[in-house]
């Protein structure tokens, strides 16, 4: 289940973004862990979007994947 509440874009890419495209259509965004926490990386324009620091703090976290999926790749 999506609990996204707020969204994560790069200021770049939403300046240039193409008529008829949503963000979410438009981004390339990699997300990872650091040795800090969490970033943010825009592939297009090679840049920060955003570097969660957890400040030493292990977090739990879900990894499960739950429900059906119907998965075609072309």
């Amino acid at each position: 289940m999506n609990h996204i509440k707020m969204f994560y874009h790069c200021g770049k890419c939403l300046d240039r973004l193409p008529p008829g495209k949503s963000p979410q259509q438009w981004a390339k965004l990699e997300v990872g862990a650091t040795e800090r926490g969490v970033q943010v990386w825009c592939k297009r324009h090679q840049i920060n979007v955003i570097h969660i620091d957890f400040e030493g703090v292990q977090h739990a976290a879900d990894t499960s994947i739950k429900g059906d999926f119907d998965v075609t790749v072309s």
